[in-house]
């Protein structure tokens, strides 16, 4: 028998039948370090004092949502069930997303290939050497499975192309939700199509949260109070002097109850029926139910974090702390008199310049924006947003060029990501000189590359830029507010910040509210962008 053959059998012997916290504890081996002599002692990974994370391990879903404390065991969590997959299954293929490089390259050695080399048997899984490719952003093993790990902050063209079965995307609350879909893809072959997202939660907007209370069982790890019998589910109001409390009778209670079990927030009519057909299970996990955090650090937390810290950090909880960018009040304050049937009236007798934000899913828009100075302000004369039929690429596309000629605009400003080949006829139609292409990027504010024939923009920047000038007035000029309202003021108001850490610093991104669109304020800055080349505005944007 070949090594390999032997190898295979060996795996299969040890893991058959198993359920994936039977194997963690069989396979998995967890450091502690004795204080009293400094060495480290390697230990079967054990579910005693976290008998709440077993569920989470073992449910049968398909889709799962871990909304988690800082250091409740995610990651741990997530590396077990990706190794589980890799040693059990053949050929079964996993994909680890992550925002940033750092923080993919620290999991893939922190909760994959140091499990592996503290472990006897998951070193079953390397084989011989031409039977296991170990590099840190892609391992394959004996059992022909594999895990691939990537990165994905403003952009998933990293992710383009690959194939997986199970996808886990981790730090879930700093991806761009624009990304999700193009990631979600990978598994679109898959006879699998399993789905894990995790995070710890920001804000109330935030995409992991709104994941949570929308789209996820909303499982929470009920504690029984012995004393008036009443149910807790562990908040702020839990938090006593010296220990866990009952938020009804303010006596003691435990983690561990041997009653204690997880229940859906949700109404058993919502369980039964539920208004979404994908739904996620979801699974609640803060820092107080665990019992490696002293209660003394709880209580150091809360009076040394502000309250956004505390939620997200030690309870796992949203907290509204995200800025929100635009009111509708301040949309309505740039908006003038004019109407969009008179649109034809102002162009043929000023430049006007076109901008289109592509639409690329299911609840993502074509929108045009239609806009040329006068009287030193930008005016905005013709927006359209393409529904149901008319946003088929055949119709659309004979729109735009209908519109191309009825306003003859002097340049064209598109959306480089979500539209390739609708740019490329727009290109053939017009020539590359009149339709200027604009990618986001997380680089420099706002460049020419002159290899890639298109405009380079800081996402933040730019669009921050736009909403600035839109928040003081002055600037811009919209049509009458009974055309701008919805869906266009509601777009230029789903946009929010939140500041975060990405990699290795912190910084500050947009996002927009999970199921609004915001593609009316993106169509409004492809046209101003297009304008600045006859028509700088370094008040508004400088280009590096």
């Amino acid at each position: 028998m070949s090594l390999e053959a032997e190898r295979l059998n060996k795996l299969k012997e040890m893991g058959a039948g198993l359920y994936p916290s039977e194997f963690t504890t069989r396979f998995v081996k967890m450091p502690r370090v004795d204080v009293s002599n400094g060495k480290t002692e390697l230990n079967d990974f054990s579910f005693k004092g976290r008998r709440y994370l077993i569920p989470v391990y073992d449910t049968p879903s398909k889709n799962v949502l871990l909304i988690f404390g800082r250091q409740t065991e995610k990651s741990t969590s997530i590396g077990c069930k990706l190794l589980g997959y890799a040693c059990l299954r053949q050929n079964f293929h996993s994909l680890y997303v992550s925002p940033a490089q750092s923080q993919t390259e620290t999991f893939s050695r922190d909760k994959i290939t140091a499990h592996i080399r503290n472990s006897e048997r998951l070193r079953l899984l390397k084989g011989p050497d031409q039977l296991f490719t170990n590099n840190v952003l892609f391992k394959e093993f004996i059992t022909k499975s594999s895990i691939t790990f990537k990165y994905a902050f403003l952009s998933a063209d990293r992710i383009r192309g690959i194939s997986a079965d199970f996808l886990c995307i981790d730090e879930f609350q700093d991806i761009d939700m624009d990304c999700v879909p193009v990631i979600e893809e990978s598994l679109s072959h898959s006879p699998y199509k399993m789905f894990q997202y995790a995070g710890t939660p920001k804000s109330l907007d935030n995409s992991l949260n709104v994941y949570w209370s929308q789209r996820s069982t909303m499982n929470e790890w009920a504690i029984p109070c012995d004393a008036c019998r009443h149910w807790n589910i562990p908040g702020i109001k839990n938090i006593g002097k010296y220990h866990l409390i009952c938020d009804r009778c303010g006596k003691q209670i435990f983690s561990q109850h041997p009653r204690a079990q997880w229940a859906s927030a949700r109404s058993p009519e919502w369980l039964k029926n539920p208004p979404i057909k994908r739904v996620f299970e979801g699974f609640h996990i803060p820092q107080i139910i665990v019992d490696w955090i002293s209660w003394d650090e709880i209580l150091g937390k809360m009076e040394g974090y502000g309250a956004p810290q505390f939620y997200n950090e030690v309870l796992g909880m949203a907290f509204d702390n995200a800025d929100r960018l635009l009111t509708m009040t301040e949309v309505r304050a740039n908006c003038g008199e004019h109407t969009m049937e008179d649109a034809l009236k102002y162009a043929k007798h000023n430049d006007v310049y076109f901008g289109i934000d592509w639409g690329t899913a299911e609840g993502s828009y074509t929108v045009l924006t239609v806009g040329g100075y006068m009287g030193g302000r930008f005016r905005v004369i013709y927006k359209r947003r393409y529904e149901g039929t008319d946003a088929q690429p055949v119709p659309l596309m004979a729109d735009i060029h209908r519109l191309v000629r009825e306003f003859n605009p002097r340049l064209i400003g598109t959306d480089y990501g979500g539209g390739y080949d609708r740019n490329d006829a727009l290109i053939r139609a017009y020539g590359i000189q009149r339709v200027i292409r604009y990618q986001y990027c997380g680089a420099k504010r706002l460049y020419f590359d002159a290899t890639l024939g298109r405009f380079m923009a800081n996402k933040t920047e730019v669009v921050m830029a736009v909403i600035n000038a839109i928040k003081r007035g002055g600037t811009f000029c919209f049509p009458k507010w009974e055309e701008m309202e919805s869906p266009f003021a509601s777009d230029y108001c789903a946009i929010f910040k939140e500041f975060g850490r990405h990699g290795e610093r912190d910084s500050m991104r947009i996002g927009k509210t999970p199921g609004a669109t915001d593609d009316s304020l993106h169509s409004l800055l492809y046209a101003l962008l297009a304008s600045m080349i006859h028509h700088p505005r370094p008040d508004i944007i400088s280009p590096v």
